[in-house]
């Protein structure tokens, strides 16, 4: 026996099934992240600039994950622990230090975050400011805190002229 079922009902059930479905596939692939994971971000980017203030340079080294890799300008790539302190203890001359956050996306396990820092270094007995945009990925780790798993950040001129950051590919 055939059994017909009128269009009305079949299209009803289509778009019941559509409602329920296509928003929780929608979200698999959003990269929208949620509040508590942006708050976390900006507490972990004024966690930066509390410790370059406060010249705690291993307090920016831990905020990486052991596999961590730090692409710097013009191209030299630092991985782990060692490489990336050693990193951050050579900027321990900054004098000021801002994180300005433009995009946050990801999935709550890996967050990227574009952005721009801004620091003043000071060299040859005069301070020189540095703007740099920054690419970090964030990953939350097996205790549910975030690691930067990747930075990478662009060398841009100079106030007054072109400078090189320490450990770029650039300097000596």
């Amino acid at each position: 026996m055939k059994t017909n079922y009128p269009i009305r009902k079949v299209a009803a059930i289509a778009a019941l099934l559509l409602a329920t479905v296509l928003p929780s596939a929608l979200n698999a692939q959003s990269t929208e992240i949620g509040s508590d994971a942006r708050a976390e971000i900006e507490k972990l980017n004024k966690s930066i600039e509390t410790a370059i203030t406060k010249k705690a340079m291993g307090d920016i080294a831990a905020m990486y994950n052991e596999e961590a890799t730090i692409l710097t300008p013009g191209g030299k790539k630092l991985h782990g622990s060692k490489e990336i302190g050693a990193y951050w203890y050579a900027m321990s001359g900054c004098k000021d230090f801002k994180s300005e956050i433009t995009e946050l996306g990801g999935n709550g396990k890996l967050i990227y975050q574009l952005g721009k820092w801004t620091m003043t270094i000071e060299k040859d007995g005069k301070l020189v400011t540095y703007s740099t945009d920054v690419v970090l990925v964030w990953k939350r780790e097996s205790n549910y805190e975030y690691k930067i798993q990747l930075s990478s950040f662009n060398n841009s001129v100079a106030v007054s002229e072109r400078e090189i950051l320490p450990n770029s590919a650039e300097a000596k």
